[in-house]
């Protein structure tokens, strides 16, 4: 029972086929890690210059010292700091040195946690996004030190590499788009990889989602987009409270087309805003172009709503959910020791708060869906 719980963070694969070299990273019960990162004065003074470029550091994290790791500042309006501050960062490990990797993962992510105090919001929406059937990226607590600054906690991330591709799809050979901040699918969205640059598979999306004729709409959405997935998604972020996704804002995705299925998989991302207001509503106006023309439809709306009372019996529940910080919580009480004396018991505050969000959002839920039409 508790794998299945924790099915979305310590990573069954669902392709079943790659060996995920990465998992005993994500386990709660590894040892805690810290994470050192060297810029050199060459390599600082052209980071400054554009923090979105990478630029070489090194990267030692126990006895593994790592050269010419790619590193560059990330992050939105919400959650980017400066390197002098508590930056977020992208470490591709192959970008100067082919065939590099960090554990068997080619790029990871050290999300700052600037938006979620509480450091738990992304890992239980990566295991509760995951046990609903949607690809979700991993977390696990880290310290950091940049240039011997002690910066504190952060969480790690794998990143949408390619084994992450082969951990959650039959062929990982498909074109992977990043949504940026606030841009939809008729945006110039980056393509981060795959085998065509010409953006004809996602201009045929859009075209779907925008034929006027609702049957002939219906029809087009269903051949192209992973509509279960896509409801799911929706769902998702609403029983979460979470506003900043796809469904609602236009905002933290990924977009994968699938060649197995020639359909696109949306992915969940950038989920550090959760349970915020635990008494938002069920259903929203939907800004995501993909979502408003599944959702606004008669038949996709029974399909949310049928998805919604299953995850409801199946996925999100509070007891789970509690589950996966009792899991994670010893491990990151220690790094917080490591951090300062007072902050494990201040930690712990923090995800007994997180305990309670979950259990009012949970309660609110069930009363209101039943008045869901």
């Amino acid at each position: 029972m508790r794998w299945a719980l924790l099915v979305g963070i310590v990573g069954a694969s669902v392709a079943g086929a790659a060996e995920d070299k990465a998992a005993a990273v994500f386990d709660p019960k590894a040892p805690p890690m810290k994470i050192e990162i060297t810029l050199d004065k060459e390599n600082k003074t052209l980071l400054d210059k554009d923090v979105r470029k990478y630029v070489r550091c090194t990267f030692k994290s126990g006895d593994q010292i790592f050269k010419d790791v790619g590193i560059h500042l990330k992050g939105a309006a919400g959650s980017f700091r400066g390197w002098d501050d508590k930056p977020a960062l992208t470490l591709n490990f192959d970008k100067f040195a082919k065939g590099q990797t960090f554990h068997g993962m080619d790029k990871i992510y050290l999300n700052n946690s600037a938006q979620d105090g509480c450091y738990f919001n992304e890992i239980i929406a990566a295991d509760v996004f995951g046990r609903a059937g949607l690809p979700t990226a991993r977390f696990t607590h880290v310290r950091v030190e940049l240039n011997g600054r002690k910066v504190g906690m952060y969480l790690l991330k794998e990143g949408y590499d390619s084994p992450f591709l082969k951990r959650h799809f039959p062929d990982a050979t498909g074109n992977l788009y990043d949504g940026g901040f606030l841009q939809d699918i008729d945006a110039a969205i980056k393509q981060d990889r795959g085998p065509t640059t010409d953006r004809k598979d996602l201009k045929t999306l859009l075209a779907a989602c925008r034929e006027p004729d609702a049957k002939k709409r219906w029809e087009a959405v269903n051949k192209l987009l992973d509509v279960d997935k896509l409801v799911t998604l929706a769902v998702m972020e609403t029983l979460t409270g979470d506003w900043d996704g796809y469904a609602r804002n236009r905002n933290n995705y990924r977009l994968y087309h699938d060649p197995k299925t020639d359909k696109f998989v949306f992915i969940p991302h950038g989920k550090d805003q959760l349970f915020q207001n635990t008494g938002d509503g069920l259903w929203h106006g939907w800004q995501g172009i993909a979502a408003g023309a599944v959702l606004n439809h008669p038949e996709g709306k029974k399909l949310y709503i049928a998805k919604m009372n299953d995850l409801m019996k199946t996925v999100f529940t509070t007891e789970s959910m509690h589950k996966v910080i009792d899991a994670y919580l010893p491990r990151a009480k220690e790094i917080a020791a490591q951090i300062d004396k007072n902050y494990p018991k201040e930690f712990e505050n923090q995800a007994n708060a997180e305990k309670q969000r979950i259990k009012d959002r949970v309660e609110f839920v069930k009363r209101e869906l039943p008045k869901l039409k």
